[in-house]
């Protein structure tokens, strides 16, 4: 219709109406184009929050896990320190070898820590987001250091195959049902647990322990390492809280 007036004023060569039908034309296609940019603004908004959101949701389960490996490998230091100052004692344990070989059990526990690259992060960097360059820098910081603390604890320790395989086989099918629990994800290691064999068998165990050269120097490496992981995994979890805030903070303001 616009067309067909332009004409009409170009052949009637008034021009005065030739230019306003122009700048209606004009005019118009802007708020065409703005309108739809509008569209596509509020879309990607709407799309970055609910990435934001589960990225949020991601970060704080890798807390929990975090928080749930954080006991279990407290609870392998102790027995390990446990099993040094028996083996350093060097004193029979008679009739009460069990509450020992179960600390050698307890302390040959391993579990890697996996690290997975968030595919909500990664669709959000693809679109250029986070707009928030906070949010960026802690998220980063945040997948940075979870990478740094799991390499190290990618392998099991030599410790954990060299004991396990001096530990009789009698004893290894009532550890597993009394003195290890496994639920919802969590492992924990019961120190007091059913007496699973009889006395002498813990004995025979106890003695292959004692008199392997390198039990010793294998076990004292591994809780000296695994030892100070409880703080290294906190400081990893207020890296994870502090991309946390960032990301509640730019939620906030959306709303």
């Amino acid at each position: 219709m616009i067309l067909r007036r332009v004409t009409e004023h170009v052949k009637t060569q008034n021009w005065t109406a030739v230019a306003i039908d122009f700048v209606i034309v004009v005019v118009g296609v802007f708020i065409g184009i703005q309108v739809s940019n509008w569209d596509t603004q509020r879309a990607d908004h709407e799309r970055e929050t609910v990435l934001l959101r589960e990225l949020r949701e991601e970060i704080a389960e890798s807390v929990r896990q975090l928080e749930i490996k954080k006991s279990a490998f407290d609870q392998v230091a102790r027995s390990g320190k446990r099993a040094l100052a028996f083996l350093d004692a060097d004193q029979p344990c008679g009739d009460a070898c069990w509450a020992p070989i179960v600390d050698f059990f307890h302390a040959s526990q391993w579990q890697p820590l996996m690290v997975e690259q968030s595919n909500t992060y990664e669709e959000l960097r693809r679109n250029g987001w986070p707009r928030n360059r906070k949010i960026v820098e802690a998220v980063e910081a945040h997948q940075r250091q979870a990478r740094q603390i799991a390499a190290p604890l990618r392998n099991a320790p030599v410790y954990r195959g060299l004991v396990r395989g001096l530990i009789p086989l009698a004893v290894h099918e009532p550890y597993w049902s009394g003195c290890y629990n496994y639920a919802d994800g969590e492992e924990s290691y019961l120190v007091q647990c059913p007496e699973g064999v009889p006395p002498d068998v813990s004995a025979a165990g106890i003695d292959a322990i004692r008199n392997h050269p390198d039990i010793h120097r294998t076990l004292t490496e591994w809780t000296g390492y695994v030892g100070p992981y409880a703080t290294i995994m906190e400081d990893q979890n207020v890296a994870a809280r502090r991309a946390i805030a960032e990301i509640d903070l730019e939620l906030a303001s959306r709303e």
